[in-house]
């Protein structure tokens, strides 16, 4: 790479941080080496050149600070109107939450009560239901006892008197006993008399 090559590319990046176009640079770096090849380039000629540059950095800037305004002013009007837009959008959710989050209030305490009352009334009923079942079922339980208690005394006054009859049965049967021993004695009595009458009659 010559001398010249190196000098225009470093002059065109020069141009480029200086925050010329890519354009513009190439543009000059063409315009200095032409002047350059002609050996035409005079002091003043670089004044006028340098003068260029500056006024292009200007204008640039100028331009670059007017986009930047603008951008800023129209970002500034966006981001205005979307917060105007999001505040009213948010009291409008707020405002129908509060609405939906009251009416679901309402609905919620009006189903708890009558889910109360039913269950009121139905606690009452169960409670009236066990109430008479339970005096039924007392009722039948007494009148059932009663009745076994007077059936039980019937089965122990039965009881003794069974109890009486089997004293008095075996009371007879020892008499029984008794009487058959006596029996026994008499007939033995009377059959020796009698053998002793046929003996005697016999041998008489």
């Amino acid at each position: 790479m010559t001398l010249a090559m190196m000098n225009t590319h470093k002059a065109f990046k020069a141009l480029q941080l200086a925050g010329v176009s890519d354009q513009q640079a190439e543009a000059m770096v063409e315009i200095f080496t032409e002047m350059q090849q002609d050996n035409a380039l005079s002091r003043a000629d670089l004044i006028k050149a340098g003068e260029g540059i500056t006024g292009s950095i200007k204008e640039l800037d100028v331009r670059l600070t007017g986009a930047i305004k603008e951008l800023d002013d129209r970002l500034s009007s966006d981001i205005k109107e979307l917060d105007v837009r999001l505040t009213g959008a948010i009291k409008e959710l707020d405002d129908r939450l509060s609405s939906d989050i009251r009416e679901l209030d309402v609905r919620l305490t009006g189903a708890i009560k009558e889910l109360d009352d039913r269950l009121g009334g139905a606690i009452r009923e169960l409670d009236n239901r066990l109430s008479g079942a339970i005096r039924e079922l007392d009722v039948r339980l007494t009148g059932a006892i009663k009745d076994l208690d007077f059936r039980l005394s019937g089965a122990i006054k039965d009881i003794d008197e069974l109890k009486a009859d089997v004293k008095q049965l075996k009371a007879d049967v020892a008499a029984l006993k008794t009487d058959m021993r006596w029996i026994k004695r008499l007939l033995m009595v009377m059959t020796t008399t009698m053998v002793i009458a046929a003996i005697k009659y016999i041998f008489s």
